[in-house]
């Protein structure tokens, strides 16, 4: 099963590049898109971080007219079009888009690394990131805006590097993974191991997981959603009424099925392995006091964005958040968005990030 190419630039670092466990990689390639122009200061810089199954495209371009993954929040009327932006989004090393990660090959044996590649941290994400701005000449501050996976990376690249950081915009971030969501994800990899066809990470097109990662992708939906929306959608529509389990369908069975055959022509297993594990990994006040004490010299102006039907980041998880920010002395907005979608309304609900965005970039 191939995984989906899609266009980009390219930036190749000229160094090794060491990662948080003390391993290292030979070579680090990023693939990344721009909109909009640079001004002439650089100093008018977003970058959008992607969550776990995203890519560089987050918007169609002249390059790509493809519908990017976050294609309504760069509208005609878009605070980040309206504002003059300068938008740039890079799949995060580890990704299959183009990004070295484990679908990439590795020189000292000239075969994919497969599972032999390093376990990359949250923060070996950010300073790769890092490594790509400064490649592309951006020494100015910028503003950080993504959700769930995004949102971590952006916790991170505050407290490691406030000063590289003026304006974050945090969609459904917790400020740690919390023992449910990391249940809920290692179920997920469970189904991609299980799958004989996974072989130890050494697949390859004639004999892929299918099986193992659209069951991991069906399982992630149901986490992605709420009840509500799954109740009022499909409620209780049948797709085949026959009574036996082997033959009897629901709609939202088929649903499930959809997403899962959907995904597996798009994404590589081990990547999900290796992101949903760097997910588990994540806790902003690791090696500090408190969460508030992780932020200490930070000065960054954030906007948190919470989901009132979200389970995998209830609003509890984000208050502590919003807290503990405050806490520290930054000056933070909490906005709390009204959706059926649960955890995907980041992704869904772009007219209401949009509106609080715009807030939010203006009053900066």
């Amino acid at each position: 099963m191939a995984v989906q190419s899609l266009p980009a630039k390219k930036w190749r670092s000229e160094k090794e590049f060491p990662l948080e466990n003390g391993q290292i990689l030979p070579e680090l390639e990023i693939a990344y898109e721009t909109w909009g122009e640079l001004s002439d200061k650089g100093d008018n810089v977003v970058v959008i971080l992607h969550a776990l199954s995203g890519s560089s495209h987050a918007f169609s371009s002249a390059e790509n007219p493809e519908a990017g993954w976050w294609e309504e929040l760069y509208g005609e009327e878009s605070p980040l079009r309206m504002g003059g932006y300068h938008v740039i989004c890079a799949n995060i090393v580890g990704g299959c888009y183009g990004t070295t990660g484990p679908t990439s090959l590795d020189p000292g044996t000239g075969a994919p690394y497969a599972a032999g590649f390093p376990q990359v941290t949250l923060r070996d994400m950010v300073e790769a990131q890092r490594l790509l701005l400064d490649g592309l000449g951006i020494d100015q501050p910028v503003t950080l805006l993504g959700g769930s996976m995004g949102g971590m990376l952006i916790l991170h690249w505050m407290q490691d590097h406030p000063r590289q950081v003026d304006r974050a915009i945090c969609l459904a971030t917790p400020p740690r993974s919390e023992s449910f969501t990391i249940a809920l994800r290692s179920i997920q990899r469970d189904a991609i191991l299980s799958d004989p066809r996974y072989a130890g990470g050494l697949y390859d097109e004639n004999s892929f997981p299918e099986a193992g990662l659209a069951l991991a992708r069906k399982i992630g939906m149901i986490t992605y959603r709420s009840p509500e929306e799954f109740n009022e959608r499909f409620g209780r529509d049948v797709k085949d009424p026959r009574p036996h389990f082997l033959e009897g369908l629901y709609q939202v069975q088929s649903y499930l099925d959809h997403q899962g055959k959907k995904f597996v022509v798009r994404f590589d297993p081990n990547t999900y392995l290796y992101f949903s594990r760097a997910m588990d990994l994540f806790d902003i006040a690791a090696g500090h006091d408190s969460v508030a004490a992780a932020f200490s010299g930070c000065e960054t102006r954030v906007l948190l964005l919470s989901i009132d039907s979200d389970f995998l980041v209830p609003i509890p998880h984000m208050k502590e958040l919003h807290a503990a920010l405050i806490e520290a002395g930054l000056e933070v907005d909490l906005q709390l968005m009204e959706s059926r979608y649960g955890h995907d309304a980041f992704l869904l609900e772009t007219g209401q990030i949009n509106q609080h965005l715009g807030n939010f970039l203006q009053s900066s």
